[in-house]
C-alpha cells in the first residue's frame, strides 16, 4: 500500500478514527491490526521474515535480561545477531555477489552457489533493511543494561512493525518508542486528540506529499531520461542530472520521513527527526548530521562507538571513521557503486577533520575572517561534491558512473547548445517550469526552517493564521493541481523502499 494512493486513505482513515473510538485497552489492538494489514498489502510474502525477526529479538532480549553469565548472555545475543543479519545478507547481499562473481569468472564456474534466495524463488522483503536495524539496536541496547526488555509481545510487535516507518524509516530506537507507546495506552481520548500534534502531523503529511508528488516524480523523468543516454552525454547534459537526482531523491527519501512522521503524530507519536536541510550543510560532517539522521545515529551507536569512536586516537578516529561509511554503503545495497559511494563519502569525512585540525593548528584557533563568506562557499561546494557522489549511488554500475564522472568534467561543449537541449530532456517546458518553481519555493521553505531552527512544519502551524492557511492552500493547490497521480499515471515506489 502506496502512501500516494487513494487505498492509503481511506486505510488511514478507518485506521485512524478506530483507533480514537475504542477504549484504552483496544488501542495496541488497532496499531497491530493496522500494522500487518498495511504490510501484508505492501507485500503479502514478506510476513514471515518480519514475524522471525520480532519473535527471535523480543525472545532473546528476554533471555538476556534472565542469564546472569556473561559468556551465556553473548552467546545468546550472537545467535540472534547471526540469525537476523544473515537473513539481511541472503536477501540482500548474496544475489549481488552471485551476479558479480559470475559475471566475472564465467556462469560455467558457478562458485559456491551464493544466491541463495534466488534459487527458491524469494524477493527481498520489503522493509527489512530498516525493521532489522531497529530490532538489532533494541537488542544491543537490552544487552547493554540501557534498559530493561519489553515483556509484553504485542507492545513490541507494535515498535518494530509500526507502519508509518516500517519501509523507509525513520528507524526508531527502543527507548524513544516504547516511552511513547505506554503514555499512548495510558491516555484519555481527550488528551491523546491533542489539537496541535494532529495538525502538525497534517502539515507535515502535506509538505511530503508537495515534495513527492510535484517534485520528485517529475524530477524522475528527466533524471532516467538523461541517464538512458549517459554514454553520449556532455557536461551540460550530465550536471543537469547529477543536479536534478539530488532533487530527486532528496524530495523522495524526505516525503517519506514527512509523511511517515505526519501520519505518526495522528495517532500519538512523535517519530525521530530523518532530515534537516542537507543541502544547506557547510560541510560533509555538517551534511550527515542532517541528511539520514536516524541511520548516521545509528551507525554512531552501535558500529563507530563500539570501534572505539575518537577516544582511540586520530589514525584510529579515521580508520573507524572509513568503516562506519563502508558499512553505510553496503547498508544501502551489495553492489559496488554503493560501496565506493559510502567509502567515498568516508575518504571526505577523513580530509575534512585533517584539513581542519591543521587549520586550527596553524590559525591558533582564532576564528577566519569573513566566517559567513567562507560558510558560503563550503556549502556550495559540499553540495556539488554530493552531487558527484550521488552519480555512484545512482549508476548501475561502476562503469556507467565513471562515464557519467568523464562527461560531466569533459564535455564542455555540451554548454553551447544548452538552449537546444533544456526542454528535451524528459520533460515539456511547462513541467520544466513547474518542477524548477516548485523546487525553488522548498529551498525557500528549508531556509526558513534553518533560520527559525524549527521543521517546516512547526514554524508553519505557529505562523500567524493568515500567512498559515496562505502556506497551507498554496501547498494543497500545488499537489492537487501539480502533482502527478490519478487514473493513467503509475507512480514511481520511494527510492529508499527499495533498500
Amino acid at each position: 500500500m502506496s502512501f500516494q494512493s487513494y487505498w492509503f486513505a481511506a486505510f488511514l482513515l478507518a485506521a485512524g478514527g478506530l483507533y480514537y473510538i475504542v477504549p484504552k485497552q483496544g488501542r495496541i489492538w488497532v496499531i497491530f491490526l493496522a500494522n500487518l494489514i498495511f504490510f501484508e498489502w505492501a507485500d503479502p510474502a514478506s510476513g514471515i521474515w518480519l514475524l522471525i525477526s520480532v519473535c527471535t529479538t523480543w525472545a532473546v532480549g528476554l533471555l538476556i535480561h534472565r542469564i546472569e553469565s556473561d559468556i551465556g548472555r553473548r552467546a545468546v545475543l550472537f545467535s540472534c545477531l547471526f540469525v537476523n543479519l544473515g537473513l539481511l545478507a541472503v536477501f540482500k547481499y548474496f544475489p549481488v555477489w552471485h551476479s558479480l562473481i559470475n559475471e566475472a569468472f564465467g556462469n560455467g564456474l558457478e562458485v559456491v552457489g551464493l544466491d541463495v534466495a534466488g534459487k527458491f524463488g524469494l524477493a527481498a522483503p520489503l522493509g527489512i533493511s530498516f525493521y532489522t536495524l531497529q530490532a538489532v539496536g533494541y537488542l544491543l541496547d537490552v544487552y547493554r543494561g540501557k534498559y530493561e526488555p519489553e515483556k509484553n509481545w504485542l507492545k513490541y510487535a507494535a515498535f518494530v512493525s509500526f507502519f508509518p516507518n516500517i519501509l523507509s524509516g525513520p528507524i526508531e530506537r527502543g527507548d524513544h518508542f516504547r516511552g511513547q507507546l505506554e503514555r499512548v495506552l495510558a491516555a484519555s481520548r481527550r488528551q491523546l486528540l491533542c489539537y496541535d500534534r494532529v495538525v502538525q502531523g497534517l502539515i507535515s503529511m502535506l509538505l511530503g506529499y508537495f515534495m513527492k508528488l510535484v517534485i520528485a516524480e517529475r524530477a524522475a523523468l528527466l533524471v532516467n531520461y538523461l541517464y538512458s543516454m549517459y554514454e553520449n552525454g556532455n557536461s551540460f547534459t550530465m550536471l543537469a542530472a547529477a543536479l536534478f537526482y539530488s532533487i530527486q531523491i532528496y524530495c523522495d527519501f524526505a516525503s517519506y520521513s514527512c509523511i511517515a512522521i505526519g501520519v505518526g503524530r495522528i495517532f500519538g507519536f512523535e517519530l525521530l527527526s530523518n532530515f534537516q536541510q542537507p543541502y544547506l550543510a557547510s560541510g560533509i560532517s555538517d551534511f550527515w548530521r542532517r541528511w539520514h539522521i536516524s541511520l548516521s545515529g545509528w551507525l554512531r551507536d552501535y558500529v563507530y562507538i563500539p570501534l572505539g569512536g575518537n577516544r582511540k586516537g586520530v589514525f584510529r578516529k579515521e580508520l573507524n571513521t572509513l568503516f562506519v561509511f563502508a558499512v553505510s554503503g553496503l547498508w544501502h545495497g551489495g553492489a559496488p557503486t554503493f560501496l565506493v559511494w559510502g567509502i567515498g563519502h568516508g575518504i571526505w569525512l577523513v580530509t575534512e577533520d585533517l584539513g581542519r585540525r591543521a587549520v586550527k593548528r596553524l590559525s591558533g584557533g582564532r576564528q577566519l575572517p569573513a566566517a559567513w563568506i567562507w560558510r558560503g562557499i563550503s556549502s556550495v561546494l559540499t553540495f556539488f561534491g554530493v552531487c558527484c557522489l550521488w552519480i555512484f549511488f545512482r549508476s548501475e554500475n561502476l562503469h556507467m558512473a565513471f562515464v557519467c564522472l568523464k562527461n560531466l568534467f569533459t564535455g564542455w561543449a555540451g554548454f553551447a547548445y544548452a538552449k537546444d537541449f533544456l526542454f528535451v530532456m524528459g520533460l515539456e517546458k511547462a513541467e520544466m517550469l513547474i518542477v524548477v518553481f516548485a523546487a525553488a519555493v522548498l529551498f525557500l521553505l528549508d531556509v526558513v526552517s534553518e533560520i527559525r531552527k524549527q521543521e517546516a512544519a512547526a514554524w508553519i502551524y505557529k505562523a500567524p493564521l493568515p500567512l498559515r492557511w496562505g502556506i497551507c492552500l498554496f501547498l494543497i493547490g500545488m499537489v492537487f493541481v501539480m502533482g502527478m497521480y490519478g487514473k493513467g499515471f503509475d507512480p514511481s515506489s520511494f527510492i529508499y523502499v527499495n533498500f
